[in-house]
């Protein structure tokens, strides 16, 4: 099958004509509606999320411990644990962003002489959003002081900073964290600290 043809035979979408772009809202995330035009001449609105470049950081403490923030997500209507996360502004430094972000909603700092280690890059929800996220293993950090959170809207989000091995962090999967961002996120550092001789030290709480 040719990798530009629908399984039916027919032009896939990748051959479609734009003819009208519409956003509804500008900022920070872009909702847009794009009116496509097939091959075939069959006509359709097609509507998405076009974000920024994001990160998501996975801090973890001399310890062993995981830093994870529990926020309100009115989406769900429910409290969820998530890893600390934002978007980088206009020519921001990726893994700079992470460790202002990692301050501002969790109080924590990377240790001196740690590092920010990438842990790949994902798209998130591709159906709906070309939101594509670049994961940081933050190790170890230490507290700093209270979260300051970066946004005005951020105090409505009923957010509070916890700490957890990664076992009851494994155990909290489909419960209490309920994100695929954040479970993904998980695995990547999972398998990053079993592998990596410089974490010894947080064996332990890895294979908990």
């Amino acid at each position: 099958m040719d990798a530009m043809t629908a399984s039916n035979g027919t032009p896939g979408m990748q051959d479609a004509r734009l003819t009208e772009m519409e956003v509804f809202v500008a900022a920070p995330k872009r909702f847009v509606r794009e009116h496509l035009v097939m091959p075939d001449g069959y006509e359709l609105d097609w509507y998405f999320v076009d974000t920024p470049p994001s990160f998501l950081v996975v801090p973890v403490t001399g310890s062993g411990s995981l830093v994870m923030v529990r926020q309100y997500r009115h989406n769900l209507k429910r409290h969820v644990l998530e890893f600390p996360a934002g978007n980088a502004t206009q020519d921001e430094d990726l893994e700079l962003a992470a460790a202002r972000e990692l301050s501002e909603e969790t109080g924590y700092v990377l240790a001196p002489d740690a590092r920010m280690r990438p842990l790949g890059a994902f798209y998130s929800l591709p159906s709906e959003t070309n939101k594509y996220t670049h994961v940081f293993l933050a190790s170890p950090v230490t507290a700093d002081g209270p979260a300051s959170g970066d946004t005005e809207i951020e105090k409505y989000f009923d957010m509070s900073v916890t700490t957890l091995p990664l076992s009851t962090a494994l155990d909290a999967v489909g419960d209490a964290i309920a994100g695929t961002e954040t479970i993904t996120a998980l695995m990547l550092a999972r398998a990053a600290l079993r592998g990596d001789p410089e974490v010894t030290a947080l064996h332990a709480a890895v294979n908990g």
